[in-house]
Parts: C-alpha cells; structure tokens; sequence
C-alpha cells in the first residue's frame, strides 16, 4: 500500500530534491503540497511549488498556498541561502497550473478527515501550518498517521543561531504546539542532515538521468554549495529535506532514538533550540524519534538512483 503524503514546504533548494525524491518514488501517493513562509516569502515558494509540479508532472496534485508569517515572531526568509528566488540558479519556466482554491489549513484538515489514520505529513518547513490546523480542529490529532519533521538539533551547532535550526527557528510556537499535540513524531534534525553533504562528485554520478533535471540539480545546488562554502566552510551542501523524505521509503536509513523532546521559547541566547531528556531526568514518556545516525553513502545513492529515474 502506498504511504498517503501531504508534504508542508517552503521551496527552497533542498525542499525542490525532496519533491524530486518524492515524484520518483511509487511509495509515495503524494496527496497535496502544502505551502509556508520560510526560506523565502509565501508568494515565492508558492511560485516555485507549482513550478516543481508542472516540470515534474505531477497532475492531480492539489498546491495550497498557507501561511505568510509566523504565528508569534516576525519573518524570516533565507534569501541569502536560496538566492532571490528560492531556487539558487535554476529557473523554471513559470508554472500553467494555479493554486488549489482551498487554502493548506483547509486542505490539511480536508484530507486527514477524507483518509483517517492514512496521512503522513511530511513538513520540510516552519510548521506554522500544521499548528494552525491543529488550532482550527483538533479532532485530526488523532486521526494523522505519522508527523515527520526536519528540523532542530540536539548535538549539531544551529545553522540560524548557535544553538538553533534554520526551520525550527522560523517559528518556535508552531513547533512547540506540533510537538505537544500527541501525534506519532519523528524528526530529522541537523546532527544527521549536515552529513549528508552532496557535492559536485554527486552531480557527475547523475550521468544517465534527464538532461533538464541534471540541469535543475546542477543550477540550484551550486548556489546553494556556494553558500555553504563562503559562511560555512563547508565543501558541498547539507541537503537537509531530500533526507526525510527518503525515510518515508527507506527507514533503514537511519537510527531512530525515542526521547522526551522540549524546545525553549524564551532564552536570551537559546531560543528555538530542541533538547532531548538523554539521561531521563524529568522522568517523561518520550514525545519524539530522533534520528540520530545516518547511512550516508546508501542515502546519496538511494537519492541519485530515484532522481535518474524521472
């Protein structure tokens, strides 16, 4: 039976090879694409959603535009990771589809009640979203199959603040709200994510795929390489969201550990950062799997296959 996805995205670099994983992948019955503010504005990762859909054919696939900003905080986009338009150098050509008239809180709400106990959400982005579904009805807690997330730290520097993940940083509320809420929760945060780094050697063993999908590869992750090299010293690019959604097929990929999980809400220095109860101090049930470790080189050739199968 095939896994029934709504994918929660701010495309987005890394969130546009999770898509492309996802298209490639018979597992996968991707039900909607829900959009959120985050690495760029709504309007731009709405643009470039649908973009994705049309070039990579995914007909029926309904694109909902969500939320703009974050429920607490005020914006924050990453243009200088993503470049102006959130694709670093690729360009699309502008999408013929439109956005599904029914926004992603509705279509969230819409489709867990439509397949109970059936929907996985998959959110690569600020979860703004999937709080404010939870807000507007709370009966899908307990109908939502899995919530999987990328996002946080535990171990892992912050890439947005020292000790706090890019996403999760976007909007702490809507996390704290998502992590409390009781659902089946898995995240994939940095400490396995940044050692995944896909570098120009990747891009060679694209070799045999499509020639306008090894183009898109090629033309978005080099801004994004370029990125990480100039601010973070780091030979590749950390492709964070592909990750989990290669999970949702393959597990195997990586060791879940179940820990009792609290994210800070008002530190001065440590806002936003997700901690883990190691030692079970505060003597709570665990609230979350962790993926902790990461099969690196089966996760990149997993990736790489799928893609050259587009």
């Amino acid at each position: 039976m095939r896994t029934r996805v709504i994918l929660d995205t701010d495309p987005g670099i890394d969130d546009a090879l999770a898509i492309l994983l996802l298209a490639a992948s018979k597992e996968i019955s991707l039900e909607a694409i829900t959009v959120t503010h985050g690495n760029t504005s709504v309007d731009k990762c709405l643009a470039n959603a649908l973009r994705l859909k049309d070039f990579l054919g995914l007909q029926g696939v309904p694109v909902a535009r969500g939320a703009s900003e974050p429920l607490v905080k005020s914006l924050t986009v990453a243009e200088e990771t993503h470049g102006d338009g959130g694709l670093g150098y690729a360009k699309l050509p502008d999408a013929t589809s439109s956005p599904s008239p029914t926004n992603a809180i509705d279509t969230i709400i819409e489709l867990v009640h439509k397949y109970p106990h059936e929907i996985t959400i998959l959110a690569i982005g600020p979860l703004t979203n999937i709080a404010l579904a939870i807000h507007k009805d709370p009966s899908i807690i307990k109908l939502i199959n899995r919530v999987v997330v990328m996002g946080g730290s535990v171990h892992y520097p912050g890439n947005m603040t020292p000790d706090s993940e890019y996403n999760v940083y976007c909007d702490p509320e809507a996390f704290d709200i998502v992590l409390r809420a009781g659902f089946d929760f898995t995240l994939v945060p940095l400490d396995v994510t940044y050692k995944c780094l896909f570098t120009k050697k990747h891009i060679e063993k694209l070799a045999g795929a499509k020639p306008e999908i090894i183009k898109f590869i090629d033309d978005s992750t080099r801004f994004y390489m370029e990125f990480h090299d100039e601010y973070q010293s780091i030979d590749g690019c950390a492709i964070n969201d592909p990750l989990a959604a290669a999970i949702l097929i393959r597990p195997e990929l990586v060791t879940l550990k179940e820990y009792f999980m609290t994210i800070e809400l008002k530190g001065e220095f440590t806002r936003a950062k997700t901690s883990v109860d190691f030692y079970n101090v505060y003597k709570k049930a665990p609230n979350a799997k962790v993926a902790m470790e990461v099969d690196v080189e089966a996760f990149m050739d997993f990736l790489i296959e799928r893609v050259k199968t587009l």
